[in-house]
């Protein structure tokens, strides 16, 4: 949703921004030519990978930083020398294409790799197999239910305790065999692969995804200069929840008791939300672009 994301955001000559999840670098490479020489793009990415490829384009007004985003007033603290606002703030929550196409991960079952779904190497990750091969089957199914909305998951936490007991679960094709044999045929989707939900629910686990959301919305609308924008585009049910929550407490003033004549809060609204409703790909980048059919744009800006 790059053309949406550029139109609310409103990049200009000498801005400085923050796309807090690199990817494939196209939010920041749009970023970093609207804004020129006299501007800049902090580029986060916890992807070694990512920062790596990137850093090929050698844009000199692009400051990458290979870290998690849920520290982001810290690493704006390391990048600049001095305190600064920001014009506006991008998290695309999606994997990036890249990755999922990069038979080396274990983001895909299409191939079958190591099953490790760790965004980086650096600890900041729950080890996959770890999840797969030690945790409760309730926990399991939990997380199946909840990350992935499973309906079988029950069904399929079971199967993967009863498998790991005759043998480790090592590989995303073991585990998506598993997956698949769980769910009746009759239940498949015509569209997505029946293990498609349970690995989202893994990869969400391992990287503890929803947790660093929750933890970056705070620090983000702190950077924001008065006027400044924060564009989130999400994939997935929960993730929007959280992002359609936080606008919304933000963006609310007096919590006082109805019954009180007078404000004695004196609380200010933080947040004004510019996109009532969410904004969803057009139909020509979802034909183009299969995996951008479940993304959600929600923007608002600072008071």
């Amino acid at each position: 949703m790059l053309n949406e994301v550029l139109e609310y955001l409103e990049p200009k000559k000498g801005g400085y921004f923050i796309d807090g999840t690199l990817g494939g670098g196209g939010y920041t490479e749009a970023l970093a030519n609207a804004v020129g020489k006299k501007g800049k793009v902090l580029a986060i990415d916890l992807d070694k990978s990512a920062i790596e490829n990137f850093a090929k384009k050698k844009l000199k007004n692009v400051i990458l930083s290979n870290h998690n985003f849920c520290n982001l007033e810290k690493i704006v603290a390391e990048e600049f020398e001095s305190e600064i606002l920001f014009d506006g703030i991008v998290l695309d929550l999606g994997l990036s294409s890249f990755q999922l196409d990069d038979s080396r991960r274990g983001f895909s079952f299409r191939e079958d790799t190591p099953l490790d779904m760790a965004m980086n190497s650096e600890g900041e990750s729950k080890k996959t197999k770890e999840i797969v091969n030690k945790y409760k089957e309730t926990d399991l199914a939990r997380i199946i239910f909840e990350y992935g909305e499973e309906r079988h998951a029950k069904r399929i936490a079971k199967a993967i305790v009863a498998s790991r007991e005759l043998k480790l679960i090592e590989t995303t094709g073991e585990l998506a065999e598993i997956v698949r044999k769980a769910i009746p045929r009759k239940f498949w989707s015509p569209k997505i692969n029946p293990a498609t939900r349970t690995f989202q629910a893994i990869r969400i686990e391992t990287n503890r995804e929803l947790e660093n959301l929750k933890e970056v919305l705070p620090q983000a609308l702190k950077l924001l200069k008065s006027g400044g924008r924060i564009a989130i585009v999400s994939f997935h049910s929960l993730e929007d929840k959280i992002v359609k929550k936080f606008f919304k407490d933000e963006a609310q003033g007096c919590v006082c008791p109805p019954t009180l004549p007078v404000c004695s809060c004196g609380r200010r609204p933080a947040l004004k939300i510019i996109t009532r409703k969410i904004i969803l790909p057009t139909e020509e980048e979802v034909k183009n672009n299969q995996r951008s059919r479940s993304a959600k744009l929600r923007v608002a800006e600072k008071f």
